[in-house]
């Protein structure tokens, strides 16, 4: 056995946070995918869909993580055309981030410095990044 290896399990939202982290604007099924190979050490059947919840959460969602695919994908929905992304770019708010690095320092990994992230071009999003709370 190797002792320099911590051996600690990450909880879920400690994965996601790290995944994000390393793979910036991919998608929320991209994440929940790598989630559940890590969680359960076999693919999701699901093709990403499975315990979206964490996205979808007050809890989360532009707290420590947000969505800045552009919305310009019309659909029909009861309440009239509405409109949505094709497939959302998550990437971490700043306290996401201060998250994602304690998790870093749990598995023995040194710690990101935010400056060296590259936020979006797409218009407004690296705005929604910085205009959330941070604890």
């Amino acid at each position: 056995m190797i002792p320099d290896i911590p051996n600690v399990s990450l909880k879920s939202i400690e994965y996601l946070l790290l995944s994000i982290q390393s793979s910036p604007g991919r998608s929320q099924r991209f994440h929940l995918k790598r989630w559940h190979q890590y969680k359960y050490n076999r693919p999701d059947y699901h093709k990403g869909g499975h315990n979206n919840g964490f996205f979808t959460s007050n809890s989360y969602r532009d707290v420590v993580w947000t969505d800045v695919a552009p919305q310009d994908v019309e659909y029909l929905s009861a309440f009239g055309t509405r409109v949505k992304s094709k497939s959302s770019q998550m990437h971490l708010t700043s306290h996401g981030w201060y998250r994602a690095n304690a998790a870093r320092k749990k598995i023995g990994l040194s710690p990101l410095d935010w400056g060296d992230v590259e936020l979006p071009s797409t218009s407004g999003a690296a705005c929604k990044i910085y205009q959330t709370m941070v604890q």
